[in-house]
Protein backbone atom coordinates (compact mmCIF):
# COMPACT_ATOMS: atom_id res chain seq x y z
CA UNK A 1 0.00 0.00 0.00
CA UNK A 2 1.11 3.42 -0.61
CA UNK A 3 -0.76 4.92 1.74
CA UNK A 4 -0.09 5.41 5.43
CA UNK A 5 -2.15 5.38 8.82
CA UNK A 6 0.31 6.83 11.23
CA UNK A 7 -0.80 6.16 14.98
CA UNK A 8 -0.51 6.16 18.26
CA UNK A 9 -0.20 10.07 18.15
CA UNK A 10 -1.70 13.01 16.57
CA UNK A 11 1.91 15.20 15.64
CA UNK A 12 4.23 12.78 13.66
CA UNK A 13 7.51 13.83 15.03
CA UNK A 14 10.34 15.82 13.61
CA UNK A 15 12.71 12.96 12.81
CA UNK A 16 14.65 11.47 10.59
CA UNK A 17 11.92 8.26 10.17
CA UNK A 18 9.30 11.19 9.03
CA UNK A 19 11.30 12.19 6.61
CA UNK A 20 12.24 9.22 5.39
CA UNK A 21 8.27 8.17 5.27
CA UNK A 22 7.12 11.34 3.27
CA UNK A 23 9.89 10.81 0.80
CA UNK A 24 8.93 7.03 0.34
CA UNK A 25 5.42 6.82 0.51
CA UNK A 26 2.79 8.34 -1.51
CA UNK A 27 0.23 9.48 1.26
CA UNK A 28 0.44 9.67 5.37
CA UNK A 29 -2.48 10.43 7.45
CA UNK A 30 -2.89 11.24 11.34
CA UNK A 31 -6.39 10.52 13.33
CA UNK A 32 -7.24 13.71 14.20
CA UNK A 33 -9.86 15.56 16.70
CA UNK A 34 -12.31 17.96 15.39
CA UNK A 35 -11.43 20.60 17.33
CA UNK A 36 -8.21 20.96 15.34
CA UNK A 37 -9.62 21.37 11.97
CA UNK A 38 -11.25 24.84 12.80
CA UNK A 39 -8.33 25.72 15.12
CA UNK A 40 -4.59 24.27 13.34
CA UNK A 41 -2.67 27.04 15.04
CA UNK A 42 -3.53 26.62 18.33
CA UNK A 43 -3.64 22.80 18.52
CA UNK A 44 -0.67 21.19 16.03
CA UNK A 45 2.91 21.15 17.06
CA UNK A 46 4.39 23.77 14.40
CA UNK A 47 6.12 20.81 12.34
CA UNK A 48 3.03 18.81 12.14
CA UNK A 49 0.94 22.01 11.43
CA UNK A 50 3.46 22.81 8.41
CA UNK A 51 3.04 19.31 6.95
CA UNK A 52 -0.73 19.62 6.91
CA UNK A 53 -0.53 23.20 5.64
CA UNK A 54 2.43 21.39 3.15
CA UNK A 55 -0.35 18.59 2.39
CA UNK A 56 2.15 16.06 3.32
CA UNK A 57 -0.08 14.66 5.65
CA UNK A 58 -3.72 14.85 5.61
CA UNK A 59 -5.66 14.73 8.96
CA UNK A 60 -8.49 12.07 9.35
CA UNK A 61 -11.18 12.81 11.49
CA UNK A 62 -12.57 9.37 12.61
CA UNK A 63 -16.00 10.49 13.50
CA UNK A 64 -16.41 11.52 10.10
CA UNK A 65 -15.05 8.26 8.99
CA UNK A 66 -16.55 5.65 10.94
CA UNK A 67 -20.33 5.97 10.80
CA UNK A 68 -21.78 4.24 13.42
CA UNK A 69 -18.59 5.00 16.23
CA UNK A 70 -20.05 3.38 19.43
CA UNK A 71 -21.58 0.06 17.27
CA UNK A 72 -17.66 -0.55 16.15
CA UNK A 73 -16.42 0.19 20.53
CA UNK A 74 -18.77 -2.42 21.64
CA UNK A 75 -16.57 -5.09 20.50
CA UNK A 76 -13.55 -3.79 22.34
CA UNK A 77 -15.35 -3.13 25.48
CA UNK A 78 -16.08 -7.38 25.69
CA UNK A 79 -12.40 -7.76 24.73
CA UNK A 80 -11.48 -5.56 27.83
CA UNK A 81 -14.11 -7.24 29.85
CA UNK A 82 -13.35 -10.93 28.68
CA UNK A 83 -10.21 -11.92 30.86
CA UNK A 84 -11.13 -10.52 34.48
CA UNK A 85 -7.80 -11.28 35.69
CA UNK A 86 -6.40 -9.12 33.23
CA UNK A 87 -9.12 -6.89 33.73
CA UNK A 88 -7.76 -6.37 37.16
CA UNK A 89 -4.37 -6.03 36.72
CA UNK A 90 -4.68 -3.21 34.56
CA UNK A 91 -7.50 -1.13 36.97
CA UNK A 92 -4.43 -1.52 39.58
CA UNK A 93 -2.18 0.15 37.18
CA UNK A 94 -4.53 2.92 36.52
CA UNK A 95 -4.57 3.42 40.25
CA UNK A 96 -1.09 3.71 41.21
CA UNK A 97 -0.70 5.66 38.04
CA UNK A 98 -2.80 8.16 39.02
CA UNK A 99 -1.75 8.29 42.88
CA UNK A 100 1.49 8.20 41.88
CA UNK A 101 2.28 5.37 44.42
CA UNK A 102 4.21 2.22 44.12
CA UNK A 103 6.08 1.46 40.39
CA UNK A 104 5.05 5.16 39.07
CA UNK A 105 7.56 5.13 36.55
CA UNK A 106 6.18 1.44 35.12
CA UNK A 107 2.45 3.52 35.50
CA UNK A 108 1.52 6.26 33.91
CA UNK A 109 -1.72 7.38 31.58
CA UNK A 110 -2.00 7.71 28.15
CA UNK A 111 -4.14 10.99 27.04
CA UNK A 112 -6.42 9.96 24.74
CA UNK A 113 -8.91 13.26 23.24
CA UNK A 114 -12.75 12.25 23.07
CA UNK A 115 -13.76 13.25 19.56
CA UNK A 116 -11.40 10.28 18.90
CA UNK A 117 -14.34 7.68 19.64
CA UNK A 118 -17.94 7.89 20.58
CA UNK A 119 -18.44 9.25 24.31
CA UNK A 120 -20.15 6.02 25.27
CA UNK A 121 -16.68 4.17 25.04
CA UNK A 122 -15.36 6.48 27.39
CA UNK A 123 -18.18 5.90 29.75
CA UNK A 124 -17.57 2.79 29.70
CA UNK A 125 -14.02 2.37 30.19
CA UNK A 126 -14.53 4.64 33.10
CA UNK A 127 -17.15 2.40 34.63
CA UNK A 128 -14.40 -0.47 34.45
CA UNK A 129 -11.86 1.87 36.37
CA UNK A 130 -9.25 1.56 33.58
CA UNK A 131 -9.60 5.93 32.42
CA UNK A 132 -10.93 9.55 33.88
CA UNK A 133 -11.76 12.57 32.19
CA UNK A 134 -8.34 14.85 32.32
CA UNK A 135 -8.54 18.85 31.06
CA UNK A 136 -11.63 19.42 28.90
CA UNK A 137 -11.68 17.26 26.22
CA UNK A 138 -8.93 14.44 27.34
CA UNK A 139 -9.53 11.03 29.37
CA UNK A 140 -6.83 9.75 31.12
CA UNK A 141 -6.63 6.14 30.04
CA UNK A 142 -4.43 3.64 31.85
CA UNK A 143 -1.33 2.85 29.18
CA UNK A 144 -1.94 -1.09 27.94
CA UNK A 145 -5.66 0.18 27.20
CA UNK A 146 -5.11 3.13 25.53
CA UNK A 147 -2.42 1.61 23.27
CA UNK A 148 -4.68 -1.30 22.84
CA UNK A 149 -7.45 1.21 21.42
CA UNK A 150 -5.78 3.36 19.83
CA UNK A 151 -4.37 0.42 17.42
CA UNK A 152 -7.85 -0.63 17.31
CA UNK A 153 -8.91 2.08 15.82
CA UNK A 154 -6.22 3.03 13.28
CA UNK A 155 -6.77 -0.70 12.33
CA UNK A 156 -10.36 -0.28 11.82
CA UNK A 157 -9.76 3.09 9.94
CA UNK A 158 -7.04 1.91 7.65
CA UNK A 159 -8.46 -1.01 6.35
CA UNK A 160 -11.90 1.01 5.86
CA UNK A 161 -9.96 3.63 3.74
CA UNK A 162 -7.54 1.12 2.63
CA UNK A 163 -4.09 2.49 4.31
CA UNK A 164 -1.62 0.72 6.19
CA UNK A 165 -1.34 1.19 9.60
CA UNK A 166 2.38 2.63 10.59
CA UNK A 167 4.21 4.26 13.72
CA UNK A 168 7.91 4.88 14.57
CA UNK A 169 7.99 2.72 17.03
CA UNK A 170 7.12 -0.92 16.41
CA UNK A 171 6.09 -3.03 18.90
CA UNK A 172 5.97 -7.30 18.82
CA UNK A 173 2.23 -6.70 20.51
CA UNK A 174 0.92 -5.29 17.95
CA UNK A 175 2.24 -6.59 14.74
CA UNK A 176 2.54 -9.74 13.32
CA UNK A 177 6.57 -11.10 13.56
CA UNK A 178 6.38 -11.02 10.15
CA UNK A 179 5.53 -7.06 9.62
CA UNK A 180 7.68 -6.45 11.90
CA UNK A 181 10.87 -8.06 10.20
CA UNK A 182 9.89 -6.48 6.94
CA UNK A 183 9.51 -3.02 8.87
CA UNK A 184 13.09 -3.13 10.34
CA UNK A 185 14.48 -4.52 6.57
CA UNK A 186 12.62 -1.50 5.11
CA UNK A 187 13.84 1.26 7.38
CA UNK A 188 17.69 -0.10 7.52
CA UNK A 189 17.46 -0.08 3.59
CA UNK A 190 15.92 3.93 3.73
CA UNK A 191 18.26 4.73 6.34
CA UNK A 192 21.18 4.12 4.99
CA UNK A 193 19.75 5.32 1.40
CA UNK A 194 18.53 8.52 2.47
CA UNK A 195 20.31 10.56 4.76
CA UNK A 196 18.78 12.80 7.50
CA UNK A 197 18.94 16.66 5.81
CA UNK A 198 20.10 19.29 7.91
CA UNK A 199 17.20 21.39 7.02
CA UNK A 200 13.54 20.51 5.73
CA UNK A 201 11.88 22.34 3.43
CA UNK A 202 8.29 20.24 3.49
CA UNK A 203 7.05 22.39 0.36
CA UNK A 204 10.26 21.67 -1.58
CA UNK A 205 9.94 17.88 -0.70
CA UNK A 206 5.77 17.92 -1.75
CA UNK A 207 6.68 19.67 -4.98
CA UNK A 208 9.59 17.19 -5.59
CA UNK A 209 6.93 14.32 -4.46
CA UNK A 210 4.26 15.42 -6.88
CA UNK A 211 6.83 15.94 -9.91
CA UNK A 212 8.83 12.85 -9.56
CA UNK A 213 5.98 10.21 -8.70
CA UNK A 214 7.06 7.85 -11.65
CA UNK A 215 10.88 7.77 -10.35
CA UNK A 216 9.19 7.17 -6.63
CA UNK A 217 7.36 4.22 -7.81
CA UNK A 218 10.43 2.84 -9.19
CA UNK A 219 12.39 3.09 -6.30
CA UNK A 220 9.50 1.76 -4.08
CA UNK A 221 8.88 -1.14 -6.58
CA UNK A 222 13.35 -1.79 -5.73
CA UNK A 223 13.00 -1.37 -2.54
CA UNK A 224 10.02 -3.33 -1.67
CA UNK A 225 11.95 -6.63 -3.93
CA UNK A 226 14.42 -6.71 -1.13
CA UNK A 227 11.95 -6.05 1.61
CA UNK A 228 9.57 -9.57 0.38
CA UNK A 229 12.51 -11.14 -0.59
CA UNK A 230 12.67 -14.10 2.87
CA UNK A 231 16.00 -15.51 1.95
CA UNK A 232 17.32 -12.00 2.61
CA UNK A 233 18.08 -11.79 5.97
CA UNK A 234 18.87 -8.61 8.03
CA UNK A 235 22.31 -7.91 9.42
CA UNK A 236 23.74 -10.85 6.95
CA UNK A 237 26.64 -9.57 4.37
CA UNK A 238 24.58 -10.77 1.63
CA UNK A 239 22.06 -7.80 3.00
CA UNK A 240 24.74 -5.29 3.60
CA UNK A 241 26.61 -5.93 0.14
CA UNK A 242 22.33 -4.98 -1.83
CA UNK A 243 22.52 -1.91 0.12
CA UNK A 244 25.77 -0.99 -0.93
CA UNK A 245 25.11 -1.35 -4.63
CA UNK A 246 21.79 0.50 -4.32
CA UNK A 247 24.13 3.39 -2.66
CA UNK A 248 27.23 3.01 -5.37
CA UNK A 249 24.60 3.51 -7.99
CA UNK A 250 23.18 6.06 -6.36
CA UNK A 251 26.14 7.96 -6.14
CA UNK A 252 26.88 7.51 -10.13
CA UNK A 253 24.25 9.10 -11.26
CA UNK A 254 24.57 11.59 -9.08
CA UNK A 255 28.25 12.02 -9.67
CA UNK A 256 26.96 12.20 -13.58
CA UNK A 257 24.38 14.78 -12.48
CA UNK A 258 26.89 17.10 -11.92
CA UNK A 259 29.64 15.98 -14.74
CA UNK A 260 30.22 18.18 -17.57
CA UNK A 261 28.60 15.55 -19.77
CA UNK A 262 26.62 17.78 -22.14
CA UNK A 263 29.31 19.79 -23.27
CA UNK A 264 28.51 19.44 -27.06
CA UNK A 265 24.77 19.79 -26.56
CA UNK A 266 25.54 22.56 -25.01
CA UNK A 267 28.10 24.06 -27.73
CA UNK A 268 25.86 23.43 -30.70
CA UNK A 269 23.36 24.59 -29.16
CA UNK A 270 24.74 27.65 -28.15
CA UNK A 271 26.93 28.51 -31.27
CA UNK A 272 24.15 28.10 -33.36
CA UNK A 273 21.92 30.93 -31.72
CA UNK A 274 25.91 32.77 -31.72
CA UNK A 275 26.12 32.84 -35.35
CA UNK A 276 22.37 33.93 -35.92
CA UNK A 277 23.58 36.70 -34.04
CA UNK A 278 26.81 37.59 -35.57
CA UNK A 279 24.70 37.91 -38.96
CA UNK A 280 23.10 40.65 -37.38
CA UNK A 281 25.72 42.23 -35.54
CA UNK A 282 28.70 44.92 -36.99
CA UNK A 283 32.04 43.77 -36.75
CA UNK A 284 32.09 46.02 -33.70
CA UNK A 285 29.42 44.31 -31.80
CA UNK A 286 30.49 40.91 -32.68
CA UNK A 287 34.22 41.47 -31.18
CA UNK A 288 32.40 42.31 -28.21
CA UNK A 289 29.92 39.55 -28.21
CA UNK A 290 32.92 37.09 -28.73
CA UNK A 291 34.91 38.79 -25.44
CA UNK A 292 31.65 37.72 -23.70
CA UNK A 293 31.54 33.63 -25.31
CA UNK A 294 33.04 32.37 -22.85
CA UNK A 295 31.16 33.03 -19.86
CA UNK A 296 28.00 33.00 -21.22
CA UNK A 297 28.58 29.27 -22.72
CA UNK A 298 29.58 28.66 -19.11
CA UNK A 299 26.64 30.19 -17.03
CA UNK A 300 24.49 27.88 -19.83
CA UNK A 301 26.22 24.94 -19.16
CA UNK A 302 25.48 25.89 -15.18
CA UNK A 303 21.95 26.61 -15.94
CA UNK A 304 21.56 23.26 -17.98
CA UNK A 305 23.21 20.74 -15.66
CA UNK A 306 20.59 21.90 -13.20
CA UNK A 307 17.61 21.87 -15.82
CA UNK A 308 19.19 18.19 -17.14
CA UNK A 309 19.45 16.28 -14.41
CA UNK A 310 16.03 14.30 -14.87
CA UNK A 311 17.28 13.00 -18.67
CA UNK A 312 19.69 9.98 -17.76
CA UNK A 313 18.60 6.74 -18.00
CA UNK A 314 18.17 4.43 -15.21
CA UNK A 315 17.08 0.78 -14.54
CA UNK A 316 18.25 0.39 -10.76
CA UNK A 317 15.10 2.41 -9.51
CA UNK A 318 18.28 4.79 -7.90
CA UNK A 319 17.51 7.71 -10.15
CA UNK A 320 14.55 9.28 -7.30
CA UNK A 321 17.19 9.06 -4.76
CA UNK A 322 19.71 10.68 -6.55
CA UNK A 323 17.57 13.66 -7.25
CA UNK A 324 16.59 13.77 -3.29
CA UNK A 325 20.39 14.37 -3.26
CA UNK A 326 20.64 17.04 -5.86
CA UNK A 327 17.16 18.68 -5.26
CA UNK A 328 16.35 18.43 -1.68
CA UNK A 329 19.25 18.26 -0.20
CA UNK A 330 21.73 20.48 -1.85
Amino acid sequence: MDKLLYFPYINLPKTDWTVRTLLYYDNISSIVPQEYFYSPERNYEPFMLELVRSELVIPINPIEVLEKPWEVSKPFIKFLEKNEKRLLKKRENFILGRRGKIHVGKFFFARIHVDKFDGEIFYQLEQLGLAERDNGQWYSVEKNTANHLMNYLATIISTKLEMRPTTDNFKKRYYSYKDIVENKKRQTILSNLIPFPDEIDLNKIRRFKDKHNELLKAFKNRIEQLVLDENLINGTDLFKLKIEELTIRKDELSAKMNESQINNIIFGSVCGIIGAVQGLKTAETTGALIGVLPGFVSAVHSALKVEKAENLFDQSGMKYLALVDKRIRR
